[in-house]
């Protein structure tokens, strides 16, 4: 049985850490946009594997706060 809890400090802590992650994935892809074009192709490889590693940070931090969400049910 899931119970209703109002003000769940966890759910709060993953929408933070949510909300963080997608800001540093958009933050490395305008850093990797501002970069076409004027930097080495290795340089620039670098920072394709920084985005993705910020991408993926941000999916699991999202499906972490969905899960908790539809298992707490808060």
């Amino acid at each position: 049985m899931k119970s209703q809890v109002s003000g769940c400090e966890e759910k709060g802590r993953l929408l933070q850490a949510y909300n963080d992650a997608t800001r540093e994935f958009s933050e490395r892809v305008a850093a990797l946009n501002a970069k076409i074009g004027i930097t080495q192709k290795k340089d620039y490889e670098l920072l394709e594997r920084a985005v993705e590693d910020a991408r993926l940070k941000s999916e699991q931090a999202r499906i972490a706060y969905e899960r908790h969400v539809a298992d707490h049910g808060c």
